[in-house]
């Protein structure tokens, strides 16, 4: 459960009181009533809501991008069509609250020798950095977080960024793996309550996730490297990495998204392309049970049917308080058990030659990729007889002879829904049709584009005031790959 508002306090204090590298500096004097420090036990809860809040922050975006939701006329229709795509409070709440107080955290923690609590902030560290550069691309980090000495850092180009991403993760398992901490995290710990040996699972479940994004940089060893990752992450739903929320400190989809639909104030709805792989149009006859806990149909009796990108017309469904996802006391899914079975089953096809068109794996990416369906059920809370009745379809269960990445990506995009990683494999897959069926093209789609689809957004206004050359140098247009898929 969340903490009390103290800690939001506390977290809402600091980020008064520093100056990340990217931001102007505040000059405060000195003040004998005011705390010069806040404990680390205080700082860590904080953070890790407001890490989920960022997650929730792109995910509204990249949910449109990966087409599993769509914008209704009176929502973000520009950003669902591909236009002038920015994501500012996404930024801004990754810069001013989560790495610039994890900065602090970090050097604190490690001057009163409470290792355990710099290995889970620098995990903290790589998810958030993850999220940056997986949107934007180039990102200031390594002179960041200076104060006055650097008003204007340089960018990192992402080639580096994933080389700090993978580097913050192995000095948090070093950390992590220390005996002794000085300060132990307890309750103020949101999401694993102290558990180290969570925390453990969970930075190797990144360092899975970072290194599968390489397999086009580095083909097989990427997908070989990713599997030994998988194999020290997680093992059961148990210990996905996810901030729990109540009726008071309530889900961010809750209050953002499923709140509106009951006052008429309609922004975003699950999209037609993730619906038709789940209503039986796509996949004749194959109905998710997931449907009703990913998308509110009402008292309607017809099929369940997804909103078209960009025209945000032809749905009868939405994400209400009564999904599973936009519940008032539902956790944020930021790293799960099912994407590790789902990064297994695709390294598994790819590291034993499979390709985009080919059919055929291992026995085990067919039954890491039948977990990872199950995984997801499970953690929605299917009824089991229904998950079974689903996995035993027949097409669901072709055997590992008849697999195919279409058939693992399909169930990923489904796995992950809302989260931000989902937009980082359609581009992985360049919204190809051969994998992802009911991809097409935004209704009313950006022009300028030329018919390609969106790769990165661009960087916040604000950002472009305070750091103009570095942002000028950097823009890339909303098309242009990212460097793990060059």
């Amino acid at each position: 459960m969340l903490k009390s508002s103290k800690r939001y306090i506390s977290a809402g204090l600091l980020t008064l009181l520093l100056t990340a590298g990217c931001d102007s500096f505040l000059d405060i004097n000195d003040d004998p009533n005011r705390a010069s420090a806040v404990s680390s036990d205080a700082l860590l809860s904080p953070i890790q809501v407001s890490t989920a809040d960022a997650h929730y922050s792109l995910g509204l975006y990249t949910s449109l991008f990966a087409q599993q939701l769509a914008a209704y006329p009176s929502g973000p229709q520009q950003l669902d069509r591909h236009i002038d795509a920015r994501i500012n409070t996404a930024w801004n709440t990754i810069y001013l609250n989560n790495l610039n107080n994890a900065d602090v955290l970090v050097k604190q923690a490690s001057e009163e020798g409470s290792s355990h609590y710099v290995g889970i902030t620098k995990v903290l560290q790589a998810l958030n950095l993850g999220m940056l550069t997986d949107t934007w691309g180039a990102v200031p980090f390594s002179q960041a977080f200076q104060g006055p000495l650097e008003l204007t850092p340089s960018y990192d180009e992402q080639e580096q960024v994933y080389t700090t991403i993978q580097r913050l993760l192995d000095e948090a398992l070093t950390e992590l793996q220390k005996p002794t901490s000085t300060v132990r995290p307890g309750a103020d710990d949101l999401i694993y309550a102290g558990n180290i040996s969570r925390w453990i699972k969970a930075a190797y479940a990144l360092k899975a996730r970072y290194t599968i994004h390489l397999v086009e940089k580095q083909g097989t060893a990427a997908a070989t490297a990713a599997l030994g990752f998988v194999a020290k992450s997680f093992e059961s739903n148990a210990e996905d990495m996810q901030v729990l929320f109540n009726d008071r400190n309530l889900n961010p989809w809750n209050r953002g998204i499923a709140i509106g639909t009951t006052t008429g104030n309609f922004v975003v709805a699950p999209s037609q392309t993730l619906i038709n792989l789940m209503n039986g149009l796509t996949y004749a006859g194959l109905v998710d049970p997931r449907l009703p806990l990913m998308a509110d149909k009402g008292t309607s009796t017809a099929n369940y049917l997804g909103y078209r990108n960009g025209a945000g017309t032809g749905g009868n469904t939405n994400l209400t308080a009564n999904t599973f996802y936009a519940k008032p006391a539902s956790p944020v899914l930021m790293v799960t058990y099912s994407e590790m079975k789902f990064i297994e089953a695709e390294a598994r096809f790819l590291a034993n030659g499979g390709t985009r068109t080919s059919r055929g794996s291992t026995a085990q990416a067919y039954q890491a990729y039948l977990d990872g369906i199950r995984a997801h059920m499970d953690k929605l809370g299917v009824p089991s007889a229904q998950v079974q009745a689903y996995l035993t379809h027949p097409q669901v269960a072709v055997g590992a002879a008849n697999l195919t990445l279409s058939l693992i990506m399909k169930e990923k995009l489904i796995a992950l829904y809302l989260n931000p990683e989902a937009w980082v494999d359609v581009r992985r897959y360049d919204y190809s049709q051969a994998i992802y069926p009911t991809m097409e093209l935004p209704s009313e789609h950006n022009p300028a584009l030329n018919g390609q689809f969106i790769r990165r957004v661009l960087y916040p206004e604000s950002e472009a005031a305070r750091n103009a050359d570095e942002v000028s140098r950097a823009t890339k247009g909303l098309g242009e790959k990212m460097w793990w898929d060059q």
